[in-house]
């Protein structure tokens, strides 16, 4: 379903050193954030954690074979207040997916519920399973006698 991007890889590693060498706040970050993805008979489904994000924040796309879904989760400084921890991931949150052509891109649905996003991606009508019907070419007369 997916294709190995080792660069995703690259820039997931090093998210995880940068905020394990304390990277600087005012550098901009991107975060992978994580996602199940299943698939049945009706298509595709991926669901991506996305805490701290409202709906109105979410940009999904889908386009050549591509899903991308972007937001962004800012961080809240306020004047006069000191943060002696900050741990939770800030910046651009987006995943991009490779969908194989049996599904259709063009019937994508996206639900977002306290902070799940959950995406359908139906198969496309060309590769809906479907029950052949086998007919007979030799037909049978029921009327004429038998030998």
């Amino acid at each position: 379903m997916m294709r190995f991007d080792p660069f995703r890889e690259i820039e997931e590693l090093t998210q995880r050193m940068d905020r394990a060498f304390g990277q600087s706040a005012s550098a901009p970050t991107r975060i992978a954030p994580p996602v199940d993805v299943h698939e049945d008979d009706q298509g595709l489904e991926l669901t991506l954690d996305l805490p701290g994000i409202r709906p109105d924040q979410i940009q999904v796309e889908a386009e050549n074979q591509t899903l991308t879904v972007q937001a962004t989760r800012t961080y809240d400084r306020k004047d006069g207040r000191t943060a002696h921890r900050v741990e939770r991931a800030y910046g651009t949150l987006a995943r991009t997916f490779s969908v194989p052509a049996k599904y259709d891109l063009g019937k994508v649905e996206a639900d977002f519920d306290h902070g799940t996003l959950t995406i359908r991606v139906p198969r496309s009508e060309a590769a809906q399973k479907r029950a052949i019907t086998v007919r007979s070419a030799r037909v049978l007369d029921t009327d004429a006698p038998s030998a």
